[in-house]
This record gives structure tokens, C-alpha cells and sequence, in this order.
């Protein structure tokens, strides 16, 4: 019997460990649902200018929510909540999918053709550097597209940009399909259009659970940078595809007195997401942050544009971009 005595001890502890012992919140589908809950509730930014009650959204999801659901009814159960936000810097990751909501631009005309800007724009002899697809048009008009601002250019590579217009009369800065990327190369190609600083941006973040729970709030000011700072007009055309990053470019232009905005609203994404793990290990972000022109103007859902209308089709099988023919005009 002796024998027996500790193998059944130590039995006996180890069942009553295990019946001690929480569920892996890990795999359960209602711990991972509440913490979403709770984490976008207390620092999302934009509930209050969207008009979205959390809480409501949240419980028409809950019901949905059970013990023995898969991880691909769970997510699709997470999707539906988080695609309320109606924001393109919120996702989900699992290993299976990304959860995205791609509204701010879907129901709206693209207003850009990559077959007639590359034949009867740029031809074959422009200059492609950094990121950047640049030429003279006629008339002594310069042009240039960047496709992303994710595309890092040197000190070199813009300062060359800048140089080889130096005698243009004026400049056309076509963003269209530019879905963003590094702030700190807004900030950079910002900077290269102003001889002195200027405050353009005003940011904060939530920083508590309540709807006016907001603070550290800073103004952004956009240096003077490089030799040759562009002063002359400029047009900068977008589309509904330009979103984050470039809807932060587009905001800090509004206070470049040289530019005229032509095309259509900007996508937006005036938020810097924020990113947090469930405990299943899925990856999730949202924006935590607001940005605001210098008259309190939320960019969150877009930069309207001095001029806008949608190109023409018809137009656009003869080879023209109504937007390209028009910034020329402009500058004339």
C-alpha cells in the first residue's frame, strides 16, 4: 500500500489542478469577442464623428457568439462588427484571412486610366526616380506622379526632382491611386513646397473610455526643405484611392497658398492605426488618433477639391484625361 501512496497523491493533485485551471482564453470565442469589444470601445477615435453607437453594434453581434463556434465563424462574426467603422486602417489578421472594408473608395469613379497617362502622357522618355514618373508637358508645364507614398526617395533623388523644374512656368502633382504609406515622406515632399515653416495639422489621440476622452494634442509644422523650393502654382489632382498618408498630404497643402486641388474628394484616413493581439494570437488594429486642419476641419473622411468632376469616358478613349487637360489649362 505504501507503495501506491504517492502515484495516487500525485494523481490526485494533478486532477484537481486541471479542474482549477481557467480555459485557455485563447480558445474561447467569448473572451476573444469581449476584448475586442473593449479595447476598440476605449481608444477608437472616430465613433463620435461617424455617428456610431459602439455598444449597440457590439450587442447585435453577441448573440452571435457561442462556445462551440469555429474560428471561421468567429471571424466572420469580428468582420461584421469591425466593418461598422466604415474605415480602411481597420483589419483583422487570422492565419486564413484579412478582415478590410474598402468602401470609401469602391462606390466611387476611379477618374484614372494607367494606359492613357503611360501613352499619351508620360511617352517613353520620362524620368522615373524614387518612386517618382515626372516630365515636361507642353507649354513648360511639369508633371509628375507618385504612385505610394511608401515609395522612400533619397535626398538626392528629390532635389534633382525639384532641380530639373526649376524653369517650369507651374506643376501638375497627380496622387491618383496613391493608397498611402510613410508619413515621414509626406512630411518630406511636403516640406520641399514652402521657403518657411508652417503649421499645418493638429493631431490627438484617445486617450480614455468616453466619447470626449481626447488628448495630447500637438500642431504639426512642415519644414523648409532642400534648395529649391517649389512656389510657382501647383495642381494637385486626386481621386476617392487616395487614402492615409495622401489624405494627410492633401490636408497640409490646403495651407500652401500655390496649390489648387482638382479631381475628386480624397479617400481619407485621418487616423494613425493602433495595433493589439486577441488571445487567440489574431492581430487586429484600428486608428487611435484624429487629425484636424488648422480651423478644426476632421480629415477623417476626405479632402474635397477646389474643382470637381469625374472624367469622361468617351474623353478617355480619345487618349485625353480631362484632369491632366484641365490642370494645363489652369496653369496657363
Amino acid at each position: 500500500m505504501k507503495r501506491l501512496l504517492v502515484p495516487l497523491i500525485a494523481i490526485a493533485l494533478f486532477s484537481c489542478e486541471r479542474q482549477m485551471m481557467p480555459e485557455d482564453p485563447g480558445n474561447d470565442p467569448r473572451a476573444n469577442f469581449n476584448s475586442l469589444v473593449q479595447t476598440v470601445g476605449n481608444k477608437y477615435s472616430f465613433f463620435e464623428f461617424k455617428g456610431i453607437n459602439w455598444e449597440q453594434e457590439a450587442l447585435k453581434q453577441s448573440s452571435k457568439v457561442s462556445a462551440g463556434m469555429s474560428d471561421e465563424e468567429l471571424f466572420m462574426v469580428l468582420d461584421s462588427l469591425l466593418y461598422v467603422l466604415k474605415d480602411g486602417h481597420v483589419n483583422l489578421t487570422s492565419p486564413f484571412n484579412t478582415s478590410r472594408n474598402w468602401q470609401w473608395y469602391l462606390n466611387s469613379p476611379d477618374n484614372f486610366n494607367e494606359e492613357s497617362l503611360e501613352r499619351y502622357y508620360l511617352d517613353s522618355d520620362y524620368r522615373f526616380s524614387g518612386g517618382f514618373r515626372y516630365r515636361y508637358l507642353r507649354d513648360s508645364i511639369g508633371y509628375v506622379h507618385y504612385g505610394s507614398f511608401s515609395s522612400t526617395f533619397s535626398e538626392a533623388q528629390i532635389e534633382n526632382l525639384f532641380a530639373y523644374f526649376k524653369g517650369a512656368k507651374g506643376l501638375i502633382l497627380d496622387l491618383r491611386n496613391n493608397g498611402g504609406g510613410s508619413l515621414n515622406n509626406t512630411y518630406r515632399l511636403a516640406g520641399r513646397f514652402t521657403d518657411a515653416s508652417v503649421s499645418a495639422l493638429i493631431m490627438d489621440e484617445k486617450t480614455g473610455a468616453g466619447p470626449q476622452d481626447f488628448g495630447n494634442a500637438v500642431s504639426v509644422s512642415i519644414p523648409a526643405l532642400g534648395a529649391n523650393p517649389f512656389l510657382k502654382p501647383v495642381v494637385l489632382i486626386t481621386n476617392r484611392r487616395c487614402y492615409s498618408a495622401t489624405n494627410t498630404f492633401t490636408a497640409i497643402t490646403k495651407s500652401f497658398p500655390q496649390f489648387y486641388h482638382l479631381g475628386d474628394t480624397t479617400g481619407g484616413g485621418g487616423g494613425i492605426p493602433i495595433d493589439y493581439e486577441l488571445p487567440n494570437g489574431w492581430r487586429y488594429r484600428f486608428s487611435a488618433t484624429r487629425t484636424f486642419l488648422p480651423d478644426g476641419f476632421n480629415i477623417e473622411g476626405g479632402i474635397p477639391p477646389d474643382t470637381a468632376f469625374n472624367l469622361d469616358p468617351a474623353v478617355l478613349s480619345a487618349g485625353l484625361d480631362g484632369y491632366i487637360e484641365y490642370a494645363i489649362n489652369h496653369l496657363n
